[in-house]
């Protein structure tokens, strides 16, 4: 038992002995950095597409290297103060490593070729560009969208090179679909501004859409007149009924801005022959305000009695009241 004590003993110093000895040494590491430009003046703006790490070889003890690649604390700075218009290759080498906490970490340059990196340079411009949405929403049983959702800003305002502003055509939201909505909100969608160019820099990354949902609801409203239009001998023809009861179902807040002189009734005189009918559906015109979409707002409309007569009063033949669509 002793001697197994004393082998387990023997065989830990001699590993503590051998880490002590490792420590004391230099170790090479290559690893992937990200590569950042700093101090570039306002007016002006990378235009080019450069990477976004670089790898590079630095060396030092080997606790110091394993710590400094799992906090990832290191980076290739470039300093462009002095820039100017155009491209240019810039050479990187140790003044442009940054590691900081990590003194005893330098830069190894490579042996048989320098690192370089291309880097172009143009006017830095503003300009907005509109913003695509890309959503889709659904109300809940019983309600109903009654407009098409609204981006509360249209456009959004970015910055950065000349030459890649002028190829952007639009910036999407992101894709998402909302079901079994109950109320009017507004949602904050993220913009796809990971699809931008390298370097533009966008005022916001959400779009905010507003979402008009009202309950279902439907109103009668009786003693519409029927107007028979077209060119016909008003003496001699005439409809009945000549007044209706119209039923309106949508959005419950466009229904109560509905008013009685809003709904017009009308059938055109031709349509009795053309349709060879005696009795015809009337049209319905309903008069909403220009803000408000029909087509998603009213969801059905109803005529009471559906179908109207043409009464016909008098004829040339016999000269006698005879009555059609009986």
């Amino acid at each position: 038992m002793g001697n197994i004590i004393l082998k387990i003993t023997a065989l830990v110093c001699a590993m503590a002995l051998w880490f002590y000895v490792i420590s004391l040494k230099d170790f090479q590491l290559t690893m992937e950095v990200p590569l950042t430009f700093v101090k570039l003046p306002e007016a002006l703006a990378i235009a080019s597409k450069p990477p976004s790490t670089v790898s590079v070889t630095v060396e030092g003890k080997p606790l110091d290297l394993i710590r400094l690649q799992s906090q990832k604390q290191s980076a290739m700075v470039v300093d462009m103060h002095n820039a100017e218009l155009g491209s240019k290759r810039i050479h990187l080498d140790s003044k442009n490593f940054v590691a900081p906490n990590f003194a005893t970490v330098h830069y190894v340059e490579p042996d048989n070729q320098y690192l370089f990196i291309d880097v172009a340079v143009d006017t830095r411009i503003e300009r907005s560009i509109p913003i695509r949405n890309n959503t889709n929403f659904n109300a809940a049983p019983g309600y109903v969208i009654v407009q098409q959702p609204k981006l509360l800003q249209e456009d959004l305002r970015v910055s950065g090179a000349r030459n890649a502003l002028t190829r952007i055509i639009d910036i999407s939201t992101d894709s998402i679909f909302v079901d079994s909505i109950k109320a009017s909100q507004t949602y904050s969608v993220k913009l796809m501004t990971e699809l931008l160019p390298p370097f533009v820099t966008p005022s916001d990354t959400v779009a905010k859409i507003f979402v008009d949902v009202q309950k279902i609801k439907s109103k009668e409203f009786k003693n519409i007149p029927i107007q028979l239009i077209g060119f016909y001998d008003r003496a001699l023809n005439t409809l009945s009924p000549q007044q209706a009861t119209v039923e309106v179902t949508g959005g419950e807040k466009v229904i109560e801005a509905i008013k009685h002189n809003d709904i017009e009734l009308f059938i055109e005189y031709n349509r009795f022959a053309i349709e060879d009918a005696d009795s015809l559906a009337p049209t319905v015109k309903l008069n909403l305000p220009p803000d408000i979409d029909r087509s998603m707002s009213i969801k059905a409309i109803l005529v009471k009695p559906d179908k109207i007569k043409l009464i016909k009063t008098h004829t040339d033949s016999d000269d006698k009241d005879e009555e059609y669509g009986i």
